[in-house]
């Protein structure tokens, strides 16, 4: 075959999936998703298996009826979101199976015919895409792919602008050349339908400590006892480099990507300071995070954007910090297992959800919680969907950085934000324009394993 016929291949390859099996059914016709798609048929040099090609042979599928099942972090995968994709499709149920980070990941890599989504991030794909075990999505099945925000795509909000982060940023992971290979340029494929995003950081009491803005005080001796991490060998690693260097103890060419020389140091820093009583402990999940802080028992700790949202509710004078240092990021998305794409209408389902996460009312569910979506507009759209009332004061507060003008309620219909806050760390250009690292897979990942294990138990 030459070159020439073999690109022609690949092309038709890629319209004939999206024609048979891409967005088919589900609330959405074969013609109907297609005008509806945002990719491009122009020559491409990317491909995909055959088999994804193969994988449905009609153009109209009948509507699933059954069980999709996902795999992923509890932070998304809440009550909210089942029930809102399960009325909005009729005859899909959605089984969700909640584990944390270094699960899913396994679960992906030994158990994949257990679950049809993975709801996966960035960091995951350097373990996940090589295993074969997940099917590269052409961009063309993405409802919304030419509206995803620059952030994801490009690194930046604005070309040239910000500070892109080290690590796994989403454009270095979303694209891929086949189901086991990925690019840091734009192909016609992608990983996975993207969904959320955020800048993390640090949660503090700000009763007890006033403000914050640096990482540094995760290693602050005079909080000894009082501080947290997250136990995750790699984000836990990260949020402590990006504290050490913020204190002047050390500095790193790359944090997402560490050399063993740096480990070490970075290890031996952290055991000195373990074995004279800095942290109080390391939180594996959602609740561990908001117990240690609730109770008093630590003041400052690695945190998710929900458990800050759930104790200010509470009225707990928790802030999350906007570090001088920058943020660390995270962003995932929709990966579908490759044993989904055997059922025609199945895939459709899967696709369908993929793609609904990019949709007003589980973007608005998730930006009430202070996350963003892939599509931005998607988070506005959704804000204002939920709430009719008041909409541009969940909008002004969440993403743009505005005071609160009343009373914010969380996805869960409780009381959250009080008149005259205002979001820590402001509006989203100014959140998302200043990464300092983005969650990573390391390429001594096992090393860092190891070593982690050797932290927590000195």
């Amino acid at each position: 075959m030459s070159s020439s016929e073999s690109d022609d291949m690949r092309r038709m390859n890629r319209r004939q999936f999206v024609r048979n099996a891409g967005i088919a059914g589900v609330g959405l016709t074969a013609m109907g998703a297609l005008a509806a798609c945002g990719g491009s048929d122009s020559g491409s040099s990317s491909s995909a298996s055959s088999d994804t090609a193969a994988a449905a042979s009609t153009a109209d599928v009948a509507p699933y009826q059954g069980t999709l099942k996902v795999v992923g972090l509890g932070v998304d995968l809440i009550d909210p979101i089942k029930a809102a994709f399960e009325k909005a499709t009729p005859g899909v149920t959605l089984e969700f199976t909640v584990k944390s980070t270094p699960e899913c990941t396994q679960i992906a890599l030994t158990q994949p015919d257990s679950l049809d989504i993975l709801s996966g991030y960035y960091q995951q794909i350097d373990q996940v895409w090589p295993s074969g075990n997940f099917m590269a999505i052409p961009t063309s099945a993405m409802t919304r792919y030419s509206e995803i925000s620059p952030l994801i795509t490009k690194g930046a909000l604005i070309e040239g602008g910000g500070n892109v982060g080290q690590g796994d940023a989403p454009f270095r992971k979303l694209y891929a050349t086949s189901d086991t290979e990925v690019s840091e340029s734009e192909t016609d494929f992608i990983t996975f339908i993207p969904g959320n995003n955020n800048a993390d950081s640090f949660g503090y009491n700000v009763e007890e400590l006033g403000e914050q803005d640096s990482w540094a005080i995760l290693v602050d001796p005079q909080l000894k006892g009082k501080v947290a991490l997250i136990d995750d060998p790699t984000i836990g690693l990260m949020d402590a480099a990006m504290a050490v260097e913020a204190n002047g103890d050390m500095t790193f060419v790359d944090k997402g990507n560490m050399t063993k020389a740096e480990i070490d140091e970075l290890m031996s820093i952290l055991i000195s300071l373990k074995k004279a009583g800095q942290f109080r402990g390391f939180w594996a999940t959602f609740d561990e995070s908001v117990n240690f802080m609730s109770s008093g028992e630590v003041l400052v700790e690695s945190m998710w954007s929900p458990a800050v949202s759930l104790l200010q509710a509470q009225a707990f004078p928790v802030r999350y910090a906007a570090p001088k240092e920058g943020y660390r990021g995270w962003g995932g998305g929709n990966m579908i297992a490759k044993h989904v794409e055997k059922d025609p209408s199945k895939l459709a389902a899967a696709l369908a959800y993929a793609n609904w996460w990019n949709t007003a009312e589980p973007a608005g569910i998730m930006a009430a919680q202070g996350y963003y979506n892939g599509v931005f507009q998607a988070s506005v759209d959704g804000l204002n969907l939920l709430n009719p009332d008041n909409g541009a004061d969940y909008v002004g507060y969440y993403l743009e950085g505005a005071p609160a003008t009343g009373t914010l309620n969380d996805p869960f219909g409780q009381p959250s934000i009080k008149a005259g806050d205002t979001r820590d760390g402001g509006s989203y250009e100014e959140r998302c324009g200043n990464f300092n690292t983005w969650n990573s897979y390391m390429t001594e990942a096992d090393y860092v394993n190891q070593k982690w294990q050797e932290f927590k138990s000195a």
